[in-house]
């Protein structure tokens, strides 16, 4: 069963109380909230929209939108971040939004975004903190489409929202 905006509303109030929810539309959210993983606090925005039920979509067009608004995410001395995608594949495009894809436990329009979206974005900049660090991205890296490791995102496209 496809959730309603309404449902996904519901759960993010009572799982993450201290995050701000607005409501753009019959299907459209955008959440508002801090994370911290690990030594930074984040304040992490997620734009969700509900796809209609005939709509001919893919999973990576459907699936929420994660972007880090403060502290903005730092690309390394190479101009490197990694996991991410860039709005049209270019970074002069907007800001990057975090990839959560993982094939072996993919995000479906039945699930919360509460009990997937925000702890696996949490889990995200905690592998992002350590990259900072090492210069090595520890997390799982893998795109739609893709097999094994992802290695540097930058030229994947992010479908429009």
């Amino acid at each position: 069963m496809i959730l309603s905006i309404d449902h996904q509303i519901e759960r993010m109030s009572t799982v993450w109380p201290d995050w701000k929810a607005t409501r753009e539309d019959d299907r459209t959210a955008v959440w508002k909230g801090n994370l911290r993983p690990n030594k930074i606090s984040y304040c992490v925005r997620i734009f969700y929209r509900v796809p209609r039920l005939l709509d001919n979509t893919t999973v990576k067009q459907v699936q929420p939108r994660v972007f880090i608004d403060g502290p903005k995410l730092m690309p390394n001395a190479n101009g490197e971040l990694p996991h991410v995608y860039w709005p049209r594949g270019d970074r002069r495009a907007g800001d990057p939004c975090l990839c959560l894809f993982d094939p072996d436990h993919e995000w479906s329009i039945c699930d919360h975004l509460a009990e997937t979206t925000v702890p696996w974005s949490s889990t995200w900049l905690y592998w992002y903190e350590a990259w900072r660090v090492s210069n090595i991205w520890f997390g799982p890296a893998r795109h739609e489409g893709e097999e094994g490791d992802a290695g540097d995102s930058s030229a994947a496209e992010i479908a429009k929202v």
